[in-house]
């Protein structure tokens, strides 16, 4: 009796760790929620299992650990080098190191190995889209995401009639993501299948998210919402939703919104030091910018280099706002460095382009780092808000000609430009750092676009008259005469000196330079009739009289070539070139 109670006793014991054991799947389930070192808890306890190995090293590049993630897969394939679980992983780290050929050769060798009677394991073909579609990105292009669409299709034509409706969710979600990126820009296809996701396994949360990333890149921000809540119900512990919530109200101004998003996300979140972090946030947001930087630095050396990318965005801002941005340098590389960059947010290299403006000898990276977000922004809304926050930067700096460069190049990308555009780029950027030529182009651009308008014949002009003051390059002459036909008919009030100003400049020219007095005279009767006041005017009649006289002599006499000379310096200019503030001629109609 005794014998057959220890015996029932050892049978409960044995059948409840095995009940209470938990599976890959589970570490999975975690992996997806956010909980990484909680997965990698449950993945080590299965290390004998290749397919454990396998997400280890997803949880370990999850947890920006690569190095761990490669030693742990280098000790597996010396002990099963042909695994096609360890093949798929040892093509996302060579992915990740840049490898795309060598990384295909490894997905073929993993597909090779696992081929079954009726075709690739599905399994198999699922982990190396997924693979592919995590890395590749839109700016670096890492992997061919075609490739990975292909395979993604294959694996869901092979589970059409499986019975575990999370997997078949799980290839649908990764099709999703590869079609969002062979085809930036167009989210129909992506979000058909994050839906069918859904569809088949409703507590899939990663698909409602996904899908409110494409509204989110819309700037559809109730769907975007809406998607949010719902990955939310279908799993209260998604700790990926929490966390991009927390962003979207943090960059809305909701930061009491976002403390309490913060709170959920420790709540749901492992046990870390990476918990403090959003304390930190909080001391950044309240410009505590030595608190911030303190408790951050604090983190970082806990964490050492298992410290999340925002932890040395958080450092680079603060050290920034506190006016010191060469000390973000580091900070800032390292943040480029660690993030993957389909977490990233394009107005990151707002932060890249202020830190390396404070760098003596990047200037050359300053616009690259635009040009990259302009690359990483599809929409005309966000790239225009990226480029308008970087002029302003660099107009608070005085650096002008930057300003300009990132205004004009609004010009380019809006629809419609207004005249304000136009002006700022042009006047209050290009002018005002005395890059005459490229303040030129943008005016000589805007009385194109706007014709009936004086200010694009007015500062083209303002420019030509003075880096072609000698109309060398051919240009000072043509914008006078083009100054001179449209203000003849404009009614503005600066109307008659802008005609004087360019007037000024051309009868001189005529008659000295060209020789031409008609048309010299012309031009000093439009100088006559629109002069400033009685005593200008008296000047112009008198050279009036004087040309006159030269145009009745024979030309080439030498009392007409002495003439000539004289008429040179002409009537006094009384206009000014340069604006008061905002109210430069014609800038008070703006």
């Amino acid at each position: 009796m005794i014998n057959k109670k220890i015996r029932l006793l050892a049978l409960t014991v044995i059948l409840g760790v095995a009940v209470n054991a938990q599976s890959i799947q589970d570490g999975v389930k975690a992996l997806y929620s956010g909980k990484v070192l909680g997965a990698k808890s449950i993945f080590e306890k299965q290390g004998d299992k290749p397919e454990a190995i396998y997400w280890l090293v997803r949880a370990d590049i999850e947890n920006q650990d690569k190095a761990g993630a490669q030693q742990v897969l280098d000790k597996a394939l010396a002990a099963n080098p042909n695994d096609e679980w360890l093949l798929v992983a040892k093509g996302q780290l060579q992915l990740i190191n840049g490898k795309a050929n060598e990384a295909k050769q490894s997905f073929e060798a993993a597909l090779t190995a696992s081929k079954r009677r009726k075709g690739n394991d599905p399994e198999i073909l699922n982990a190396v889209g997924a693979a592919i579609a995590k890395e590749y990105n839109n700016i670096d292009k890492i992997g061919d995401i075609n490739y990975a669409v292909q395979k993604l299709e294959e694996a869901k034509a092979e589970t059409e009639k499986a019975k575990d409706h999370w997997f078949r969710a799980d290839i649908l979600t990764n099709l999703g993501d590869a079609y969002r990126k062979a085809k930036p820009g167009d989210g129909t296809a992506a979000f058909s299948s994050y839906r069918d996701a859904v569809d088949i396994e409703p507590s899939f949360a990663k698909a409602y998210l996904r899908n409110a990333l494409i509204f989110k890149s819309q700037r559809n921000y109730e769907l975007y919402q809406q998607n949010i809540d719902k990955a939310i119900a279908a799993n209260p512990a998604f700790v990926p939703a929490y966390e991009n919530l927390y962003w979207y109200k943090m960059g809305t101004g909701d930061f009491n919104g976002a403390n309490a998003i913060a709170d959920k996300i420790i709540a749901n979140s492992d046990p870390s030091p990476w918990n403090d972090y959003y304390k930190a946030q909080t001391f950044y947001l309240n410009k505590q910018y030595d608190q911030a930087i303190a408790s951050a630095t604090g983190i970082q050396q806990k964490m050492g280099d298992l410290a999340k990318p925002n932890l040395y965005k958080l450092l680079a801002w603060a050290y920034v706002d506190k006016g010191d941005a060469k000390a973000a340098l580091p900070y800032m590389e390292k943040y480029f460095a660690k993030v993957d960059k389909e977490d990233m947010d394009p107005m990151d290299y707002n932060l890249k382009a202020t830190v390396y403006a404070a760098t003596p000898g990047k200037e050359n990276e300053v616009m690259q780092a635009y040009e990259e977000g302009l690359k990483a922004d599809t929409t005309t809304a966000g790239r225009i808000k990226m480029l308008q926050e970087g002029a302003k930067f660099f107009a608070d700096k005085k650096q002008y000609a930057l300003q300009g460069d990132l205004l004009s190049k609004i010009l380019e990308i809006k629809p419609n430009p207004t005249i304000n555009d136009f002006f700022d780029a042009g006047y209050r950027a290009y002018y005002q750092g005395k890059e005459y030529e490229k303040s030129w182009k943008v005016f000589d651009a805007m009385r194109t676009k706007f014709p009936d308008v004086n200010y694009g014949y007015l500062w083209a002009f303002n420019n030509s008259r003075i880096f072609d003051s000698a109309n060398a390059k051919n240009i000072m002459i043509p914008d006078a005469e083009k100054l001179v036909a449209f203000s003849l008919k404009d009614t503005a009030r600066d109307a008659k000196s802008n005609a004087f100003s360019a007037a000024a400049v051309l009868f001189p020219y005529f008659v000295n330079e060209k020789g031409d007095k008609e048309t010299g005279l012309k031009y000093l009767n439009v100088a006559l009739q629109n002069a400033p006041n009685d005593d200008v005017k008296q000047q112009v009649q008198g050279l009036i009289e004087q040309v006159s006289k030269m145009a009745a002599k024979p030309a080439g006499t030498e009392e007409s070539n002495n003439q000539a000379g004289g008429a040179a310096t002409g009537a006094k200019d009384t206009t000014s070139t340069a604006p008061k503030k905002d109210t430069a001629s014609g800038g008070s109609q703006k």
